[in-house]
This record gives C-alpha cells, sequence and structure tokens, in this order.
C-alpha cells in the first residue's frame, strides 16, 4: 500500500518526535513521519532521556485518531509489536518485549518507545505521535558509560550489521498496517503481544516513589494494562505511565 502522508529524511535531530510535534501543531496530515540517524536530545518514558547514537533507526509517526484517550494509550504496545515484526523481517530475530513497550534481545534493550497525546486548538481529536527507536548497528563503545551493562543493539547481541534503510522502511510499513487494523478492531495484535512479554508468570519489581515492591506479573489485560499480585496477596492493575517497572531485582 502506498502511503500518502509525507516521510522526512534527516541526518540529526534533537528529537523526532519533537520536531513532529512542531510539525502537528502546523497542521500535518495524519500519517506524517519523521525519521532521522541521530538524535542529540532523545526522549523516553517517565521523562528519561534516551540515548540516541548514529548507527539507529530513530522513527516517529503522526495520527490523529478520533477515540477517546485512554484508547490511544493501547498505540504504544502496538508499536512494540510493530517494532518486533519489522526486527524480525530484517534482521532475523524475534526480541521479547519488556512491558509496557521495550523490546529487549539476550536481556539487552534494543528498542524504546514513547507515545505522546498531544492537544491541538480547533482539533478535538488532537494527535498522538509514536516514536520508536531501535538500536541497529549501534557498537557497546556508543553508548554512555552508564547505559553500556543495559542497552544493546542488533549488531552487539547477533555480531551482524543491519541493512538501517530497510529497517526504517520495515518498521514504517509495520505501524501503518497495524494502526489501520487497530482503527477496525482493538484487539488486532492482543495475543501476538502477551506471547511476547517476558514479564508474565515473572517476578518484577515496581519502583513510585523510592519504594520497591516485589510482585508476580499475571496477564496483561485487554487494554495492554498488567495484573499483579504482590508479595502480600494484594492484586492490583498497572497501568502506562503510572509506576516504574524493572524485571531485574533492585540493587
Amino acid at each position: 500500500m502506498e502511503r500518502k502522508a509525507p516521510l522526512y529524511l534527516l541526518d540529526t535531530v534533537d528529537s523526532t518526535n519533537s520536531r513532529l510535534k512542531a510539525m502537528a501543531r502546523e497542521g500535518a496530515a495524519s500519517g506524517t513521519a519523521v525519521a532521522a540517524r541521530e538524535q542529540t536530545a532523545g526522549r523516553g518514558r517517565l521523562g528519561r532521556e534516551f540515548a540516541s547514537p548514529p548507527g539507529g533507526v530513530y522513527l516517529s509517526l503522526l495520527f490523529r485518531p478520533d477515540c477517546p484517550p485512554a484508547r490511544c494509550a493501547e498505540l504504544a504496545p502496538l508499536a512494540a509489536v510493530a517494532a518486533r515484526r519489522a526486527v524480525a523481517a530484517c534482521a532475523g530475530v524475534w526480541p521479547d518485549i519488556k512491558w509496557p513497550n521495550d523490546l529487549l534481545l539476550e536481556g539487552k534493550k534494543i528498542c524504546g518507545i514513547l507515545t505522546e497525546r498531544l492537544e491541538l486548538p480547533g482539533d478535538p481529536r488532537g494527535a498522538v505521535i509514536i516514536g520508536v527507536g531501535i538500536n541497529g548497528n549501534t557498537r557497546r563503545e556508543d553508548f554512555p558509560p552508564p547505559l553500556r551493562e543495559l542497552a544493546g543493539s542488533l549488531y552487539t547481541q547477533t555480531g551482524r550489521q543491519v541493512d538501517l534503510d530497510a529497517l526504517s522502511d520495515a518498521l514504517l510499513r509495520e505501524l501503518d498496517s497495524l494502526y489501520a487494523a487497530w482503527l477496525q478492531e482493538e484487539d488486532v495484535c492482543l495475543e501476538e503481544y502477551r506471547a511476547a512479554c517476558i514479564n508474565l508468570g515473572r517476578r518484577v519489581w515496581i519502583l513510585h516513589e523510592g519504594e520497591r515492591r516485589g510482585a508476580l506479573a499475571l496477564a496483561v489485560n485487554p487494554d495492554y494494562s498488567l495484573a499483579l499480585r504482590y508479595d502480600d496477596g494484594r492484586e492490583e492493575t498497572l497501568r502506562f505511565g503510572e509506576l516504574s517497572l524493572r524485571q531485574e531485582a533492585p540493587d
């Protein structure tokens, strides 16, 4: 299917999400995309910095779905499935999904996703921007020292370089396809997401306001929230952006 919305290709940008937010305020059409080889001020979930050295694929996509904000939150896990499919198509490996939307390969984070909802004057729908960063050919020494034990790339984890243009094209194609299907069917990739989610049935650590609590990850609900059971037997539903989740035990 040929894309009607434009794709802007950049060598370097502060943040593809930030650039696309400015374009959205200027009336950019749904489906507009911005891709870059490097970000100088990439951002992740919960206000964290997202390291974006050369050798990766950094892509943001603008959509204007006519649906409640709560449902728009489903676009983050949908993007994780799209990125996972793109990686499999271009690198021949299937990463795990760490709830809600990180991709891990051999225990290292190779992909981060940030979705942002934007209120726009005169447009009751607003806009949703999906930002995806995949570490393709990034070398270990290209990551900032604090991240070298946590982050990886397709190259560091497989020993093989990937065609970044092909990976970017595959990612955009999968995002377009899944978004179109999601507009018609809410649970279009729910079972695929559940099967790939590495947290289910395992102990996780919830970090909130300096407190760390152990819990068992029970299930991914139909809205992609995570059902937990704490060590004291209390159960809770974890929703996007509320808390930070870690698979490994805290120090």
